[in-house]
């Protein structure tokens, strides 16, 4: 009886989070759409455009807020910043959050085959972009990884709820294609989706390991930083990432990866609680 209320209040709480999300972020991104398409305005970069760009953006995040506020009750935390913060980080967590940065440089670096040296400056750029790239896409984690994952696994198995993550991540960015100007248009959305799944099983593997969001949200937005790198210094600024061979080997290494130790964690986890 008591896993049948769990799972009817995980549904409830999904359905609510999702109706949030998306609302607030497509009514901005159409918004943009609309305007520019049919209307000349709202052109990427004008301070409009980034306003509603912005909100857009945080939808995922405004919306865990909602739904913490409406459903607090299901919340072990007692307020909505020791939901982000509800594990201070050790040196084991440290440590697992150091190697995962190193290794998405690195492998962002490497794989899309940028040429020029490895310098301070390269990662002080995202260290100084951190807090809009934490607005522009990290700050997302707050509702992937701290709602709609976890209150998924309580309704499916771990495999199936991390690529209906997955799915659903890569819908609710569809939008971005209709933009000019955005990053996304430099990707296939097909393949764009399959990242977007590599990327959905690294995060919660991170996030089951470190039981901490604030890092996920950080490594969301250091893996975009990463990128913008990628794009700007791979391409001499042009919007175009060079996909080849290596990007599918380093992915789908990543994918073997993360889904070995989140099945592992997974499967410790559930032997302890019986």
């Amino acid at each position: 009886m008591k896993n049948i209320k769990l799972k009817e209040q995980s549904i409830k709480l999904i359905g609510f989070y999702l109706g949030y999300t998306f609302s607030i972020t497509w009514l901005c991104w159409f918004t943009i759409i609309i305007g520019n398409t049919y209307l000349g305005i709202l052109g990427y970069g004008t301070p409009l455009f980034w306003i509603l760009y912005t909100i857009g953006s945080l939808g995922p995040a405004i919306s865990s807020y909602l739904v913490y506020r409406q459903f607090k009750e299901a919340f072990i935390a007692k307020s909505f910043v020791s939901y982000i913060f509800v594990k201070v980080a050790n040196r084991q967590v440290w440590l697992i959050f150091a190697l995962f940065l190193v290794w998405r440089f690195f492998m962002i670096w490497i794989s899309f085959g940028i040429s020029r040296p490895i310098s301070m400056l390269s990662m002080l750029s995202i260290l100084i972009n951190l807090p809009f790239l934490i607005l522009w896409g990290g700050a997302e984690e707050l509702g992937w990884r701290g709602i709609l994952q976890p209150r998924l696994e309580k309704i499916i198995h771990y495999i199936p709820s991390v690529l209906l993550v997955g799915i659903i991540w890569g819908i609710w960015h569809l939008p971005l294609w209709l933009i000019h100007g955005t990053i996304q248009r430099s990707f296939p959305f097909g393949l764009y989706l399959v990242s977007g799944m590599v990327l959905t099983f690294s995060f919660t593997t991170l996030y089951k390991y470190t039981n901490n969001l604030f890092l996920c949200v950080l490594s969301h937005a250091w893996f975009n930083g990463c990128i913008n790198l990628a794009l700007y210094m791979g391409n001499d600024g042009l919007l175009q990432l060079n996909l080849n061979w290596k990007v599918m080997v380093v992915f789908f290494l990543e994918l073997i990866v993360s889904v070995i130790l989140g099945k592992l964690y997974v499967g410790r986890h559930q032997v302890q609680n019986r």
